[in-house]
């Protein structure tokens, strides 16, 4: 049986961190040059994440371990009033705040594999619904989602691994008898963005500069993430990693993001919170970087990621790289 680890050091760094950044979401609020050209619609997104997107390696070289697959159906629902149901409102996303106000849901599958047997990791399968709230302008955003989720077999997950397999014929379908078994999984989700340089035009090239926070509290994980955000190009859709497009003409942009994970506890690597299944344990500090390029064209909006996440787990031969697609349609 593998030890699992304590984690210790990324919940301290977690609750200490956690003030920080709500002291700093309100300031968002500052006065800044408009910046939209005009108000998006409703938009949905489906976004897919895999290693075998990875397109500059042959098919044989592509890896299939660790996080190898995600998948993402979102869709955002602006309220024309600009207030937000009463609930939403008494919370940190309040109408005082200023901004336009949307409906965030997402309905999201996560697929998580060892990286050799037998597993130095288990494999884990996530199934979750995402209800919450936005409010965001030129000056930044913040978003608040209320997440309910399963692992084990009602996740789907290894159904949908072995049927890939067999699709693409991509050799015998792993074995999921040893995996994170059934639990349920509930958590709050807090995000905020801070726009610190724009130079350029709205509706033409443009830089934008600023920085993202995202903490997590749920049974299936404690975290907190850092990093600051870079979007150039032609009228680009903006900082906001799930930004609709801003024009109804050609769009190209590109999107850097390094960012840091302080751990206090991830499911997929020390184990259920309620049953027995131990795993190696998280890394409490892990690095990742992410790089895309993205076009659009009157409601449509694709974007192509590359992502490198450092070691999760002591024992982890190496780095994952693993890449991301995703289409975007506005109304």
């Amino acid at each position: 049986m593998i030890r699992r680890r304590s984690g210790w050091i990324g919940r301290g760094l977690v609750w200490l961190a956690l003030p920080i950044v709500a002291a700093a979401v309100p300031m968002m609020s500052r006065a800044a040059p408009a910046e939209e050209p005009r108000r998006p619609g409703p938009a949905v997104r489906l976004t897919l994440d895999n290693d075998h997107f990875n397109f500059w390696q042959t098919p044989g070289e592509r890896p299939d371990f660790g996080y190898t697959h995600g998948s993402e159906l979102s869709v955002h629902v602006p309220r024309p009033s600009g207030r937000l149901p009463g609930w939403m409102s008494r919370l940190w996303l309040g109408d005082s705040a200023g901004g336009d106000a949307a409906i965030e849901v997402r309905l999201r599958q996560d697929i998580y594999s060892p990286w050799k047997l037998p597993p130095d990791r288990p494999y884990a399968g996530w199934l979750e619904l995402s209800v919450g709230a936005s409010r965001g302008s030129e000056r930044g955003r913040r978003e608040l989602l209320f997440t309910a989720g399963v692992t084990g077999q009602p996740s789907m997950a290894a159904s949908v691994q072995r049927t890939m397999h067999r699709a693409f014929n991509q050799g015998t379908p792993p074995d999921w008898t040893d995996q994170i078994p059934f639990e349920p999984g509930f958590g709050l989700e807090a995000a905020a963005l801070s726009r610190g340089i724009f130079l350029g035009r709205p509706d033409g090239p443009s830089l934008a500069l600023g920085s993202l926070a995202r903490g997590r509290v749920a049974t299936y994980a404690l975290d907190l993430r850092l990093g600051p955000a870079l979007v150039a190009g032609w009228a680009p859709p903006g900082l906001w990693p799930r930004a609709v497009p801003r024009r109804r003409g050609p769009t190209l942009h590109v999107r850097l993001e390094p960012r840091v994970d302080f751990i206090g506890r991830d499911e997929y690597l020390d184990g259920p919170l309620f049953r027995d299944h131990p795993g190696p344990g998280a890394k409490p500090v892990v690095a990742e970087s992410r790089a895309a390029v993205g076009v659009g064209w009157s409601s449509l909006g694709f974007e192509y990621a590359v992502l490198r996440r450092s070691r999760e787990f002591e024992g982890q031969p190496k780095p994952h790289t693993y890449s991301s697609l995703s289409a975007t349609w506005t109304h």
